[in-house]
């Protein structure tokens, strides 16, 4: 499954009651950001340096990637890899760029686009979570109508009401049994070329 929706919307809070109830593995995504508080390395995110992301990109270790204002941010081969071979199942979180490169480097995933009440309750949480600088919340803002026009490319789309997370999570519980259950679903498969450089 591929999550993505604009900043603010719960993506890791959701993913986090998920994966309580479910088991299910997510890819870890590698940045060279600093760390937020409280975040770990290795749970929330792989925190590389410049140097060590760049040597991963020119080895082609990474199967997407991109520059997010300042920082590299992507998802090792191994966090994809390792999952689809023991048939586990996997939850990969992007953005709206991150999930168009998935679009075409992996075949058979789901796709759900996470998104709050409207635009004005998007704009209260980046308010709210306190972590922006006034410019890039600003950047973030901006992206946000880019995020809402794809939201018809997905097979799916998940709203995370404020005070609402256990009817989302539930939602997207559900849509893994649906899945699950569906014979037309191809299984997941790497397209070739998918962890060359992009």
């Amino acid at each position: 499954m591929v999550l993505h929706g604009p900043a603010g919307v719960g993506k890791d809070s959701v993913i986090g009651l998920l994966r309580e109830r479910t088991g299910i593995h997510r890819a870890t995504s590698s940045t060279t950001r600093e760390p937020r508080t409280g975040e770990v390395s290795g749970v929330d995110y792989h925190f590389l340096s410049v140097g060590e992301f760049e040597a991963g990109i020119a080895a082609g270790q990474f199967i997407e990637w991109a520059r997010v204002y300042d920082d590299l941010k992507g998802v090792h081969v191994s966090e994809v890899t390792g999952p689809m071979k023991s048939g586990a199942d996997l939850i990969i979180r992007t953005d709206v760029q991150g999930a168009r490169t998935w679009r075409q480097k992996l075949d058979g995933a789901v796709f759900v686009f996470l998104m709050a009440e409207d635009r004005e309750a998007l704009r209260e949480r980046l308010i709210q979570r306190g972590s922006e600088t006034p410019s890039s919340l600003e950047r973030r803002l901006a992206e946000i109508d880019e995020e809402i026009e794809d939201m018809p490319n997905n097979d799916y789309v998940v709203y995370n009401h404020r005070d609402a997370l256990e009817e989302a999570v539930e939602r997207l519980q559900a849509i893994i049994e649906q899945e699950r259950a569906n014979p037309a679903r191809p299984a997941p498969k790497l397209r070739e070329g998918a962890t060359s450089p992009t």
